[in-house]
């Protein structure tokens, strides 16, 4: 069965769709295929998908309540990786793609407002998981990170949140204009810049996510200490 991965954030603006797109194609880049339901309101995803020819990925847009478990049906017949790319804040189909989800990426920037909503949106999980009744695992990235410097504010709200008990992946993305000029072109970094920064930055996320789920997978197995 196809591993769901939802991009959550209670706030748009995050980099949820940047993530969502470019983890999606370098997946389908290294061979896996991949499912990405555009669930988001301004719909960016499925417009980068319509330019793209990157074999093994797909976008599926409109994607709402009323359709989104149907939508993850049909994938799962074809997916590896099933990416959602939620709309910002608290939505009927948001629920449903969080209680079927295998794990959750929640992005965010390094601000005071994106670090509640951070918050707020690992609450969501919570709710999602209370009404699953199974782990939802779940992890923050910090996004638009500026190479080279931090801010003060910035340094505050990282060390801020180091105290707070939610996993945090060990890559960030990075602030670079390749990321905006992605859905112009219809391509990630990898194709058309490929060895650059950029390439190897969400090569990096990329790599980090799959080891997640498979762990995850690893701890669900038949016969392994979690199983029994």
């Amino acid at each position: 069965m196809a591993a769901v991965v939802s991009l959550a954030s209670a706030k748009g603006g995050c980099s949820k769709t940047t993530l969502a797109v470019g983890v999606g194609a370098e997946l389908a880049l290294d061979g896996y295929a991949v499912v990405l339901l555009d669930a988001d309101l301004n719909q960016h995803a499925s417009k980068f998908g319509e330019k793209a020819t990157i074999p093994n990925f797909s976008v599926i847009g409109e994607v709402d309540e009323s359709n989104i478990l149907q939508r993850m049906k049909t994938a799962y017949q074809t997916a590896d990786m099933i990416l959602v790319d939620l709309p910002g804040g608290s939505s009927m189909v948001a629920v449903k793609a969080l209680t079927k989800s295998h794990f959750v990426l929640i992005p965010a920037q390094h601000s005071i407002m994106d670090a509640r909503d951070a918050m707020k949106t690992v609450a969501q999980v919570d709710d999602a998981q209370e009404l699953g009744r199974y782990d939802i695992p779940r992890s923050l990235i910090w996004t638009r990170v500026m190479p080279g410097f931090e801010s003060a504010a910035a340094k505050r709200v990282r060390i801020d949140m180091e105290n707070i008990d939610v996993p945090k992946f060990s890559s960030r993305l990075m602030h670079r204009a390749a990321f905006q000029e992605m859905f112009l072109r219809g391509e990630v970094p990898r194709q058309f810049k490929p060895g650059g920064s950029e390439a190897e930055n969400l090569a990096a996320i990329t790599a980090e996510l799959v080891g997640n789920i498979e762990r995850i997978a690893e701890r669900q197995a038949p016969g392994t200490e979690a199983a029994a």
